[in-house]
């Protein structure tokens, strides 16, 4: 299995991890740091977030992690510190539009503004990338919190034809 994750990841991004957890462990940092999926304890956090916090209440199994290894899919974790405590999919369009498909913190750690700041990051990281929007569809319960950071309604409009729970609202954001 490991020739597999070896494969996947290079040898720096595999070598330089603990290394950098135990710099950051001794200067005792505690600062907020999103990252892209570069290693497969990365991966594993990703998974994780994606069937504790989505598919275990159907129950069913994540059907959709082959978007991991997918070139338009971006997988990025949100570390506070050494730990990863949230976990974003984000689907890259064309057009320079983006969809947020999951973003999730915590359960620990809500209500504390870190899922607004990692909103914030994963939106500067778009837009440097020269995305112009980013679309999002939103259960009842995240609504607030999109229209909070400037989500207005506007047609999803998935290229993939995926069609979501019909519960959700679609929403985007000019970036």
């Amino acid at each position: 299995m490991h020739e597999k994750k070896d494969a996947i990841f290079s040898g720096y991004n595999l070598g330089k991890d603990a290394f950098i957890k135990q710099v950051l462990d001794k200067a005792d940092f505690k600062g907020l740091c999103m990252r892209v999926c570069t290693h497969y304890d990365e991966r594993e956090a990703a998974r994780h977030f994606r069937q504790k916090y989505f598919f275990d209440k159907g129950p069913v199994v994540d059907s959709y992690t082959w978007t991991f290894d997918h070139k338009d899919h971006l997988h990025v974790v949100l570390y506070q510190g050494t730990e990863i405590i949230g976990y974003a999919h984000i689907q890259l369009w064309k057009e320079n539009r983006a969809a947020l498909r999951i973003l999730v913190i915590d359960e620990s750690l809500r209500n504390k503004g870190i899922g607004a700041h990692f909103l914030k990051l994963c939106e500067r990281w778009l837009k440097l990338q020269v995305f112009t929007i980013l679309q999002t569809q939103a259960s009842p319960a995240a609504y607030p919190f999109y229209c909070k950071y400037g989500y207005l309604e506007m047609p999803f409009n998935d290229p993939d034809k995926y069609e979501g729970d019909p519960q959700d609202i679609d929403l985007g954001k000019m970036l």
